[in-house]
């Protein structure tokens, strides 16, 4: 395994890259490579992959190269590469420049077969026209040892490019590449004026019209030589600070999702940056986006804000998906590394868990400042004088020096490795653990095989109580299922809680849950169940993270959960305090 970092040098005003690598399936790492250029230079952006027959590649951007070097340009990228899984490294090639870049190999076997491919972003300067951004790659064919490019692709001209993150290779070749876009900016229109409360709520389409970014997806074919147009995964309200990048991974298993892509991205489109994720079979046509970050929307400030998404596919098919999450620091500042995975193509998720035992903290004192690492500057001569700074290291998007990107690997026994910073030292360093998940891949159907015929359309749900406890936050709840179907159904029922969410918190249900962290009802004895019966069931259900619903009498008209978007829940009127959305299976016969 292998990570690549920033790595920031204090006492000697230095910023470098370098690849850390482990040969014991990540109980120990050492440094394989500091590409700290010269005396005077520094390094940004560096990226890493594995390719076919032990080959290993690491590239850096050299932000100023070494004065007695003569480049034949200022703006390059560093390529290195290792043939023996990185123990030893070549001297670094020097290539086009892409920022931001990312790195990906192809191990399909097919005609482009041990090609590496860097993708990143590159400005376009014309006269008079303002600078444009777009997505842009350099392609080796050779193992690493020459790169040719670059090849761009331009969004249209009134469109702006965001953000590129790290790319994948489609079993049948293609590369597909993550991007944010924004078309041009038109504002939002005046909202309507309220309609009857039985309307889809007024504020749900005028929030919509908010948004201005799309999470895109763009694909690379023929081996590199062509980019296509960006197919749109979902729209997207930016998030402040920054989310950072979408991130794209693919199933290469031999399972039921064989090929199968999933973007995992940030919105802020409903009060908070929550953590997306979508699906799709071909690259085109994707799936309505998840949230899997599972706290409530607040009712009293914004946040909790999670960040930074990665995601990856083991050889079981199973989804892992890894961010920063805010959940646990009511001053939505510190943060903690969380997971969870779906088993079911990217349908549902898991509850989440804490990967790291630390969060990473910052200062709390009046005025007091997290400390901070000095870096030398000096821009070119200008107007016969020379300029001398000292900046920070600092990254917008984490507060203060915690870095641009995540990154999480999969091992061959199919343990997912996040990979994280944290400053649980008194200094901001590298993280990581194995997280391993019971379980492979299998679709809904599958899921519900043993589960008997579904008869969810033939019977009605009906609340006929439901006490709360403010003291514990919980609900008991009790339940009516009525048959309203023409013939008998067999008894028990078998319901599966699908979703279940709330505005005041993290709703957990006592008792059974499944493989999916579904939980389960047995309803009923055995028997029959006639038209217009019914049986009852009883449950309890603890909402964790609970709020306050003091002085919220309004708060409906701002903050919709994403998971109660385009639902019946979200036309009520008042506070989402608990809803569910379930499955009943009869029998099997």
């Amino acid at each position: 395994m292998a990570v690549c970092s920033m790595i920031v040098d204090p006492t000697r005003s230095r910023l470098s890259t370098g690849i850390y690598v482990s040969h014991d399936a990540g109980a120990t790492w050492g440094i394989a490579l500091n590409d700290t250029i010269s005396r005077w230079g520094t390094t940004w952006d560096p990226a890493c992959a594995f390719g076919p027959g032990g080959m290993a590649y690491f590239a850096s951007l050299p932000a100023r190269g070494d004065p007695r070097i003569a480049y034949e340009s200022h703006v390059i990228t560093h390529f290195f590469r290792s043939t023996d899984g990185g123990l030893t490294w070549s001297e670094p090639v020097l290539g086009p420049f892409v920022d931001n870049a990312d790195l990906v190999v192809d191990w399909t076997g097919g005609p482009y077969h041990g090609h590496v491919y860097a993708v990143g972003v590159r400005v376009e300067e014309e006269e008079g026209e303002l600078p444009r951004r777009h997505v842009s790659l350099v392609v080796s064919a050779d193992s690493g040892r020459t790169y040719a490019g670059p090849v761009d692709m331009f969004i249209p001209k009134d469109w702006y490019q965001g953000h590129v993150g790290a790319p994948v290779v489609h079993p049948d070749g293609r590369v597909l590449v993550p991007v944010d876009v924004r078309p041009p900016f038109q504002p939002t229109p005046p909202a309507p004026s309220p309609t009857p409360w039985w309307d889809p709520p007024w504020w749900e389409a005028h929030r919509d019209t908010a948004t201005k970014n799309f999470a895109s997806v763009v694909t690379v074919t023929e081996g590199g030589r062509t980019i296509h147009q960006p197919h749109h995964v979902a729209k997207t309200t930016p998030c402040t600070p920054d989310g950072g990048p979408p991130e794209i991974a693919v199933d290469h298993s031999d399972g039921p999702f064989h090929g199968r892509a999933y973007v995992a991205f940030t919105d802020h489109t409903y009060g908070r940056c929550q953590i997306m994720l979508s699906w799709s079979d071909d690259g085109e046509e994707w799936a309505s986006p998840l949230p899997v970050d599972d706290p409530r929307i607040p009712l009293d400030s914004a946040g909790p804000n999670s960040f930074m998404p990665d995601i990856a596919v083991n050889r079981d098919g199973v989804v892992g998906i890894t961010w920063l999450d805010r959940r646990e620091d009511p001053l939505n500042q510190e943060f903690r590394q969380r997971f969870t995975a779906s088993l079911d193509g990217g349908e549902s998720v898991l509850p989440s868990v804490a990967v790291s035992e630390a969060a990473h903290t910052y200062a709390r004192a009046e005025g007091e400042r997290e400390g901070y690492a000095g870096l030398g500057a000096v821009p070119g001569p200008s107007g016969g004088s020379s300029w001398i700074a000292v900046i920070t290291g600092g990254a917008h998007r984490t507060y203060e020096e915690v870095g641009d990107y995540v990154g999480m690997m999969v091992a061959a026994d199919g343990r997912f490795h996040p990979v994280w910073v944290d400053n649980r030292t008194g200094v901001a360093q590298l993280y990581t653990a194995p997280v391993e998940v019971a379980g492979t891949a299998r679709t809904r159907a599958e899921w519900n095989a043993d589960l008997g015929r579904n008869v969810t359309d033939s019977v009605a749900v009906l609340v006929n109580k439901s006490t709360f406890d403010a003291a514990s936050c919980s609900f008991d709840v009790s339940v009516d299922l009525l048959n309203r179907w023409s013939e008998p159904l067999d008894l028990p029922l078998t319901v599966k809680v699908e979703q279940m969410f709330s505005q005041i918190g993290v709703p957990r249900s006592e008792g059974p849950i499944d493989g999916l962290g579904r939980p389960e009802w047995i309803v009923g004895e055995e028997g029959v169940l006639p038209r217009d019966s019914f049986v009852t069931y009883g449950t309890r259900i603890v909402l964790e993270e609970c709020a306050t619903l003091e002085g919220k009498a309004a708060v409906y008209r701002r903050d919709i959960d994403a998971r109660m978007s385009g639902t019946p829940v979200a036309g009520y009127i008042g506070q989402k305090i608990l809803a569910m959305r379930v499955s009943i299976f009869e029998r099997k016969r």
